[in-house]
């Protein structure tokens, strides 16, 4: 059941009362107009009054679920539909953290998602740090492919300073005509996006900032509703970003993969969160009276409730799902080999502790060129599924899933300091259980987390001999890393021996290693040791998990 129960009586109407602004041609446009956003004002007509319905979250992460489970995306799709019977005006609104990750977006570069959204007739949707999880360019390819638009107001092309993806049709904010009521939609982006994603020249300024910019642009334009998608930490908003700006209505979407039961309300604006994936979709009206926003209803559906009381999925979705699994299966459901060992993917090894599979994976980065390098590093925030694979059968499905994001293998040349100071990054953040814990091959450390950060490496061997700070090392790590990705800036801009270009994609390297070997049988051989801390401490100091 819903958490609260919905207007009656609302306002009703087609869905063509809803109604884009249009940006009018570029000679017409002042000069000192942003280029990038609607900049028609409505016309002025008597003071708005009437209701705004807001269907959101996405947050898919670029996966279907699967059409046995209540919790797929034709139900929720669905279930917009549903909704937008009861409210024909109703928006339509994506968060971001769509495309990506999953075995699916590995395969396909999240187009099976775009297909997806754009049957199901979303209006708008935001950015999401897993939206660039295969690349810049590829987010490019999406964002054009889309039929609805993507919104940022603090994503900028560093060459550009226009919108990212804007020649793709991403836009700062637009400006929409719901019942007679002027809504002003924009988006925010985490600011942790570089650390955690390959943006390429895209540049996240900071949310507050960049709102304080463009919200009284859209009120300035006409806009009676402000809403902003958000992909920013709900704790953020709350604490950071709404205290700093005036003017909005509404924040929908999280970054931390919350669901509120009802939105809480920081400095006149309501923040609405409903967690990630297919668990919940919010219904969110707002009623607004002489073009103010005077009271909001809300209600949070549970989606595996809904397909209880009879829901029905959205065909088209469903005929997607089915496609896109037969292709799959064509794709990636063969055998590549067998494993005697049972791998360890969960994220309380990878991320905190010496881990198996992360030692195969960084043997195999170590010595794919002719010579073998003298280190590598991979960092545990790139094996993914949070399982363990026990022996037998391995697919390619399997190393895809594990390896989603189209890392590619890169070798850098590297002093003995710099070496150290990726350690000890890799470690500063273990409480968290960090994706960026360090798995390595050539080199054994230790690390105490009770230490300081930046004081945390104890040890540090390679092959065998105690670390030189003024010695060379090669070092194989992948190009999320290699370009200053979770906090390595250290290595952005030192020699590269092997280009990520002219590098292989890790799960293609790993599948064709484990087709040459098997059956492989890594196992754990004691070069990550931690002292003087235990799991339950280091449980006991963990803050919320990063995405």
């Amino acid at each position: 059941m819903g958490s609260a129960g919905v207007f009656v009586g609302l306002a009703g109407c087609s869905s063509s009362n809803k109604a884009e602004t249009t940006e009018p041609p570029e000679t017409d446009m002042p000069t000192d107009t942003p280029t990038d956003t609607p900049t028609e004002t409505p016309t002025e007509t008597e003071s708005a009054t009437g209701t705004v319905s807001i269907i959101h979250d996405t947050h898919l992460q670029g996966r279907y679920g699967e059409l046995d489970n209540a919790e797929n995306i034709a139900n929720y799709i669905g279930l917009m539909d549903q909704l937008n019977e009861e409210y024909p005006n109703a928006l339509r609104l994506g968060v971001g953290d769509d495309l990506a990750s999953s075995v699916l977006s590995s395969v396909f570069d999240g187009k099976h998602i775009v297909d997806a959204l754009n049957a199901g007739s979303l209006d708008y949707d935001g950015f999401g740090n897993h939206d660039f999880d295969m690349g810049p360019d590829t987010f490019r390819e999406q964002v054009a492919n889309s039929d609805f638009p993507w919104l940022s107001a603090n994503t900028i092309d560093g060459e550009t300073g226009e919108v990212f993806a804007k020649e793709e049709g991403a836009k700062k904010y637009v400006l929409t005509e719901v019942d007679g009521i002027t809504v002003g939609l924009t988006g925010i982006l985490t600011e942790e996006t570089p650390n955690v994603a390959t943006v390429g020249n895209a540049e996240v300024l900071e949310p507050a900032p960049a709102l304080q910019e463009v919200v009284p642009q859209m009120r300035e334009e006409g806009a009676d509703v402000v809403v902003v998608l958000s992909h920013v930490a709900s704790p953020v908003v709350e604490e950071e970003v709404a205290p700093k700006v005036d003017g909005v209505d509404a924040y929908v979407g999280d970054h931390a993969a919350l669901a509120y039961e009802t939105p809480k309300v920081v400095n006149g604006s309501l923040v609405s969160i409903i967690g990630d994936e297919f668990k919940y979709l919010a219904e969110l009206h707002l009623e607004v009276e002489d073009g103010e926003v005077v009271s909001h209803e809300f209600t949070r559906h549970s989606l595996a409730e809904e397909v209880e009381r009879g829901l029905e999925p959205n065909p088209e979705v469903a005929d997607l799902m089915r496609s896109y699994r037969d292709r799959l299966e064509e794709e990636v459901g063969a055998e590549i080999g067998r494993t005697e060992t049972t791998l360890d993917a969960r994220e309380k090894v990878v991320r905190r502790e010496e881990s198996n599979l992360g030692n195969y994976v960084a043997e195999k980065m170590r010595n794919h060129l002719d010579a073998d390098v003298d280190v590598a590093l991979m960092n545990g925030g790139g094996i993914r599924t949070d399982s363990q694979y026990e022996p037998g059968t391995l697919t390619q499905r399997d190393i895809v899933n594990i390896f989603p994001f189209g890392n590619r293998l890169t070798v850098l040349e590297v002093t003995g300091e710099t070496l150290l100071a990726t350690l000890e990054n890799g470690v500063s953040e273990v409480e968290r259980l960090s994706g960026r814990f360090p798995q390595v091959a050539g080199m054994e450390y230790t690390y105490d987390m009770n230490n300081e950060v930046g004081d945390r490496i104890t040890e540090v061997t390679v092959n065998g001999e105690a670390i030189d700070p003024d010695a060379t090392y090669s070092l194989a790590t992948n190009n999320f890393v290699s370009g200053g990705g979770d906090g390595y800036e250290m290595l952005a801009d030192v020699p590269r021996i092997l280009k990520p270009v002219n590098g292989p994609l890790l799960s293609s390297l790993l599948i064709r290693r484990i087709e040459a070997e098997t059956p492989i049988a890594p196992e754990r051989d004691g070069r990550i040791t931690i002292n003087n801390a235990t799991w339950e401490t280091i449980v006991s100091k963990k803050v919320p998990l990063l995405a």
